[in-house]
């Protein structure tokens, strides 16, 4: 394995997981979903544009998803992290009543909102690396952006005390 790959794999696994995770609903099925991605990549290494490979293995990782979401046609219940020593990012919120609902939230959220708040609001992502991972127009990321903050400002609404 090249050097240079083994670095993407180190440094994109677990945002590509967390994706996969909040997609797919399931562990395994994100650890498959994102071993999948890395083996497109793996295979498109040389034609992929080197400053480009993070938003190429975001959508590869989104499309991957999708399809398996596909083929299973039907919902599964979001499940909660069943383990405290989670090594995902969001594992610090776990530990407060708060970083659980938004969890809960976040999962219940349909897509692509759901992908368009992991990827701009968790990681932080630009714009314009949102739209080239999801494969829609700037203009479209921040009208569903802007509905799927929404939805969550009014999930959050209902849970006040």
């Amino acid at each position: 394995m090249s050097r240079e790959f083994r670095q993407w794999v180190d440094q994109y696994q677990n945002e590509a997981w967390t994706l996969a995770r909040y997609m797919l609903k399931d562990a395994s099925e994100a650890e498959d979903a994102t071993q999948e991605a890395f083996v497109k990549l793996w295979n498109h290494r040389d034609r992929v544009d080197q400053d480009k490979i993070k938003p190429w293995l975001m959508k590869v990782t989104r499309n991957t998803c999708l399809d398996r979401l596909r083929r299973r046609r039907n919902e599964v219940e979001f499940e909660e992290y069943q383990s405290a020593d989670d090594q995902g990012p969001l594992a610090g919120l776990q530990q407060s009543e708060l970083g659980r609902w938004l969890k809960q939230a976040i999962g219940s959220l349909k897509e692509p909102y759901r992908t368009l708040v992991i990827l701009r609001d968790i990681y932080q992502h630009s714009y314009e690396e949102v739209a080239n991972a999801t494969e829609l127009s700037l203009t479209q990321v921040k009208v569903y952006l802007h509905r799927a903050r929404k939805e969550l400002r009014e999930q959050l609404a209902e849970v006040k005390p």
